[in-house]
């Protein structure tokens, strides 16, 4: 089928070995099971249902964390009040002195507050290199089409050529997004990555045998890449692209451009937040854990009221760790991560 003859009938799975026949993604939709990024709604009322929301939310993990705490206050604060602690009671504890207790949570906070930093700076690079190789490849491909304008081929050539330049592209950006989730996850095989289930552009347009030399490699982006730079050469040779030299090593630049982005989101999947960071963090967060309830119970002579601040200042700081914890790597399939499934499907129409 030329590509004006294409309909949605001709996306297919990115398992392309397993000759999937099912039915295919609306347009403008996504996979069933696939995770969305959450767009949260706006306004007065938005504001209230962000509050109340738990999909994608650190808030359940921190209370669970958090309320145990605050509970352990409260009682260590009653039974000083009945008597049953008097060691607690001397008015000359070093628990009084709040220049100590101040300096470790200031190390704490600002730990905790640095690492959510730099998890946010993480995430929005992670985003912009992914959708930076999308608009490279894309925009190659279409400078491609364009130039066949100028071709004095046969039109069954050049349909033929640029219908293979779609598929490859499509496959190519397919195969990238599952490369990146397939690093964030531990999986056994293809069919366990969710990016393999995403469409492309009517892989059965392609031979067996390739469909299987890219099932068998295991690296099948820099495989599709490489292809793609051959069909170009090849059809450089053949007339279907004959346009000047100087004009079509922007299309190359571009290709290339969008694999150094695929690379720098590489490199945030496969490094991950170095880990003495990670654990020193982790051990000072249970020791402010454990030592939060002695500290505040001296300051505070209501039951209730120790249980209120040691309930914001645990859940504050854990929230923010988990938030870091969410932020660190954005590819895989969790509710806070990129929705991939959504671009995958706008490449495709983009490219149709």
């Amino acid at each position: 089928a030329t590509l004006a003859q294409v309909t949605p009938g001709h996306f297919r799975s990115l398992r392309w070995w397993n000759r999937c026949s099912r039915s295919p993604t609306p347009e403008g939709g996504r996979l069933s099971g696939t995770a969305a990024m959450i767009r949260f709604p706006r306004g007065h009322c938005g504001f209230f249902k962000t509050l109340c929301q738990l999909k994608g939310s650190v808030f359940p993990k921190s209370f669970c964390i958090t309320f145990p705490c605050a509970v352990l206050t409260g009682v260590l604060r009653l039974l000083i009040n009945i008597g049953y602690v008097p060691s607690f009671e001397s008015h000359d504890s070093i628990l009084l002195d709040s220049q100590v207790w101040s300096g470790f949570s200031f190390l704490v906070g600002f730990l905790i507050v640095f690492r959510t930093s730099q998890a946010y700076t993480r995430f929005w690079d992670g985003c912009s290199a992914a959708h930076h190789m999308r608009s490279e490849w894309f925009d190659a491909c279409s400078a491609v089409v364009a130039f066949c304008k100028a071709s004095e081929q046969p039109a069954w050539k050049v349909t033929r050529f640029k219908n293979l330049l779609a598929r490859l592209t499509s496959m190519l950006h397919a195969a990238a997004l599952a490369e990146l989730e397939e690093l964030n996850h531990d999986v056994k095989g293809p069919d366990d990555i969710m990016a393999f289930s995403y469409d492309v552009i009517d892989p059965d347009g392609l031979d067996e045998d390739s469909l299987l030399t890219v099932k068998k490699s295991h690296d099948r982006v820099e495989l599709l890449f490489t292809w793609i730079q051959s069909l170009i050469v090849e059809n450089i040779d053949t007339g279907v692209l004959s346009i000047p030299a100087p004009l079509l090593t922007r299309v190359f630049q571009e290709l290339s451009n969008g694999m150094l982005a695929f690379q720098d989101a590489m490199k945030i999947t496969y490094f991950p937040f170095p880990f003495p960071y990670v654990q020193t963090c982790d051990s000072l967060l249970l020791m402010h854990w454990m030592i939060v309830p002695f500290v505040t119970s001296q300051w505070v002579v209501s039951p209730i009221w120790a249980s209120v601040f040691v309930f914001v200042q645990v859940f504050i700081v854990w929230s923010l760790n988990f938030i870091a914890i969410e932020m660190t790597n954005p590819f895989g399939t969790d509710a806070n991560d990129l929705d991939a499934a959504y671009m995958q499907g706008e490449m495709n129409r983009h490219l149709m």
